[in-house]
């Protein structure tokens, strides 16, 4: 979509693509400044524009246009050569955005520094509520997908394969897995320690509301129900109160399931229990296996 002397098409705001001009808004461009450079991209000539004929193929007055361009000359977006008049050229896009990549990384390493030296305040840690299934299971599927050091999960198996793809998006991850289900599973998952519990003793647990634990690295965890049709009240956060609370359980129920088929569950455990203990096992590659623990249905 050229314009150029010879279309005579101006390039106003109504005419900008919207979503390219909000992107380069959000490179740090004013709304004129992102017109302008667009129209210096577009134009035919090799020479590059005026001022005038820039304000002329675009929505940007002419008693501005000189300013915004000067912007874009500080922004590194353009360049102006010659006198009388000055013309103006585009810097080739993959050359600024470069730039623009390396100016951030820069502003954020100094803000990083500065922040880093305030000093310290105690703050409580966010706690967001999810209410509805898909949102639920939305969080869930996106903690385990970002999961650097360890997964560490206790649910039901139909929430289980409804997650499948993100379990297994992991499975060749140096990761620390311990998975508990209160009920059967018909295989294991990838690369977990699967230890499930069994619902023929107690009629009343099958129609037990589905619940979700979910701890990754230790850092985050999710706490609450998995219920289509229910507000679920689930809980996401990082307070290490809490994500305790969630580890504590897990441990809990994989220790049970040991203990009954006389099983030392320590060495899967004590990582979960000692935090310190997770980089040297992840570094030596000393990680449980595939394995499924299942008590007799």
């Amino acid at each position: 979509m050229s314009r150029s002397r010879s279309n005579n098409v101006s390039l106003t705001t109504s005419s900008a693509p919207e979503g390219l001009v909000s992107r380069l808004e959000g490179l740090g461009l004013s709304r004129n400044e992102a017109l302008a450079y667009l129209t210096l991209l577009e134009a035919d000539e090799e020479d590059g524009l005026t001022g005038y004929e820039v304000a002329s193929r675009s929505s940007i007055p002419r008693s501005a246009v000189y300013t915004v361009l000067r912007k874009l000359q500080s922004a590194g977006a353009a360049f102006g050569y010659g006198e009388k008049p000055e013309r103006f050229v585009a810097t080739e896009p993959t050359k600024w955005l470069d730039q623009v990549r390396r100016s951030a990384d820069s502003r954020l390493v100094e803000a990083a520094r500065e922040l880093q030296n305030l000093p310290k305040r105690p703050r409580p840690e966010p706690v967001w509520i999810l209410r509805r299934y898909d949102e639920v299971m939305r969080r869930i599927d996106q903690m385990i997908r970002g999961a650097e050091q360890s997964v560490w999960v206790s649910m039901w198996p139909r929430e289980l394969e409804r997650l499948r793809p993100a379990l297994e998006s992991i499975s060749d991850r140096s990761l620390h897995r311990v998975l508990h289900s209160p009920a059967p599973l018909d295989a294991p998952l990838p690369g977990f320690s699967c230890w499930t519990d069994r619902i023929s003793e107690d009629e009343n647990k099958a129609s037990w509301s589905h619940k979700a634990l979910v701890v990754i690295d230790r850092r985050e965890a999710l706490i609450g129900g998995t219920e289509p049709y229910a507000d679920n009240h689930a809980v996401f956060t990082s307070n290490p109160s809490l994500v305790d609370v969630a580890t504590n359980h897990i441990i809990l129920d994989v220790t049970m399931i040991a203990r009954i088929q006389g099983i030392d569950p320590d060495h899967l455990v004590a990582p979960m229990m000692r935090p310190h203990l997770l980089p040297p096992m992840l570094e030596n590659g000393d990680l449980p296996s595939t394995q499924l623990h299942q008590l007799p249905r």
